[in-house]
């Protein structure tokens, strides 16, 4: 039953990596479509800015877990069985 559980726990780490780059990729190519679109500024400044904001969005993302921590669900109260199974 182990090994079931770090099968599980290596699936949703790969998931949890390709969901990122899939979620930061989406956001870049928005912004850049639009903006290369209507030709706002030049093709390097605007890549610059969108590597910016992807960079900041990176670093300072930490809010987004508060919304978990806010009474959605409470951890502490599941053990690692249920946890797993959720």
């Amino acid at each position: 039953m182990e090994a079931y559980y770090i099968l599980i726990v290596g699936v949703l780490f790969l998931l949890a990596i390709s969901d990122l780059i899939v979620g930061v990729s989406n956001d870049a190519v928005n912004f850049l479509n639009s903006a290369i679109g209507s030709k706002a500024a030049p093709f390097k400044i605007i890549l610059a800015i969108a590597a910016a904001g992807v960079l900041v969005g990176a670093v300072f993302s930490n809010g987004m877990m508060e919304v978990a921590r806010k009474g959605i669900f409470n951890p502490e109260f599941f053990g690692f069985n249920e946890i797993m199974i959720i």
